[in-house]
């Protein structure tokens, strides 16, 4: 946040922004940035919810994730 309350103040400062329109833009992007974590806690709380499933599908996707690294490997790709 620091970053982008230092450009706006530089926009100020150049007088290409008001400051009204300077804290709209700082109250949109607390806006944003608070819609994101609300998104990250509800994946993090579905994904606690399967967290026991994923342990029991463990044994069959380890051997895929393997097959496809080495496949991947000699392309050329790292995985």
């Amino acid at each position: 946040m620091h970053r982008e309350r230092q450009a706006i103040l530089s926009l100020i400062a150049l007088g290409r922004i008001t400051p009204r329109e300077a804290e709209r833009l700082l109250a949109a992007w607390n806006a944003g940035r608070e819609e994101f974590w609300i998104c990250v806690v509800c994946v993090a709380a579905c994904f606690a919810q399967f967290l026991p499933e994923l342990g029991r599908i463990a044994p069959f996707w380890l051997p895929m994730h393997h097959a496809l690294a080495a496949l991947t490997c000699w392309m050329g790709g790292v995985l």
